[in-house]
């Protein structure tokens, strides 16, 4: 269970404000060149703050499923299957020139052998500072860096979970998590009024130590009383958009996860660690922009090779509105 649970929590994280601000608002216009419409990739966040005076709301869905193990010599191995749909509600706002705020609320729904359960989840909250900007004509190389500093606020259940629901009523992991982003993105005019964006990700996760009874998010079961120290996670997100038409976006992105040893200290017959992993998936889509404000994306979400962690696959979509 404890596995599985890592893989859909990393998910709202590493999901957090994928938005676009409209191009046209921030380059000069061009007498032949018609700004594009984004509404950003599945999961890379933007380099770009909100000015002040806008938002941006970005609803998600996920589905995702675990499907299977990927051992120590990254073979996989087949467990029962168990889905988390949660939504994550991306709301961002500007403060001024340089920074804004921005918080994510989440609902899980876990199910697996006909067990099902609706949780609060943790609540990511945090500010976006702009580092660098350098806004130029549009069919010439435009490129931000930004930086996001973040507290994930414990609000799930996490222990003390109840062994006839089959753990699908944990909510959270019961950890004040810390983590830093850092984003560039680049957009790239490539001729016939088609454009690309780029974007890196990179993450960083240190999470505090937590108090744990009986079965938990971590794992334990019955007498379990002890305290866990989450492991480190480092992740990297690489994302490229492409514009088919006025309309229609390709989006993927490419994301590694990288996380240490967790450890225990106290009383348990169960196990309530687990060694280093890695993870790498993919999550292609499509978005549909009405305007620079509206826009849809839906795409999947899956895993494609790992060590020591869960393989996963399903959906995810997301509608944007910046004003």
């Amino acid at each position: 269970m404890k596995k599985r649970i890592l893989v859909f929590l990393f998910g709202a994280a590493a999901a957090i404000q994928a938005v676009q601000i409209p191009a046209h608002r921030l380059h000069p216009p061009h007498p032949t060149i018609q700004a594009p419409w984004f509404t950003g990739p599945l999961l890379a966040p933007s380099p770009l703050t909100i000015p002040p005076g806008h938002f941006n709301i970005e609803p998600y869905i996920y589905a995702l499923a675990n499907i299977g193990r990927y051992d120590s010599n990254w073979h996989r191995q087949d467990i029962e299957t168990t889905w988390a749909i949660y939504t994550q509600e991306s709301l961002q706002f500007g403060i001024n020139s340089w920074m804004d705020f921005q918080f994510n609320p989440t609902l899980f729904y876990n199910y697996t052998r006909g067990a099902g359960m609706w949780e609060l989840g943790d609540m990511p909250i945090g500010f976006d500072f702009q580092i660098y900007k350098r806004i130029r004509k549009l069919d010439e190389w435009t490129t931000a860096v930004g930086l996001s500093l973040k507290e994930t606020l414990p609000l799930g259940k996490y222990r003390n979970l109840n062994p006839k629901k089959k753990g699908m009523d944990v909510g959270g992991e019961g950890s004040w998590q810390t983590t830093v982003v850092l984003n560039w993105g680049n957009l790239f005019y490539i001729g016939n009024n088609r454009f690309i964006t780029w974007r890196n990700s990179f993450q960083y996760t240190l999470p505090a130590p937590v108090h744990v009874k009986n079965l938990n998010f971590f794992g334990g079961g019955p007498g379990t009383n002890g305290t866990v120290y989450p492991a480190q996670i480092f992740s990297y997100d690489t994302a490229i958009e492409i514009t088919l038409n006025r309309n229609w976006v390709f989006a993927m992105d490419f994301v590694g996860q990288w996380t240490g040893k967790s450890r225990f200290k106290g009383k348990s017959l169960f196990p309530n660690t687990v060694p280093k992993s890695v993870q790498f998936s993919l999550a292609p889509a499509f978005e549909y922009n009405w305007s620079p404000f509206i826009g849809l994306i839906v795409g999947s979400w899956f895993t494609i090779a790992g060590r020591n962690a869960t393989q996963f696959a399903g959906g995810v979509a997301a509608f944007n509105y910046y004003h």
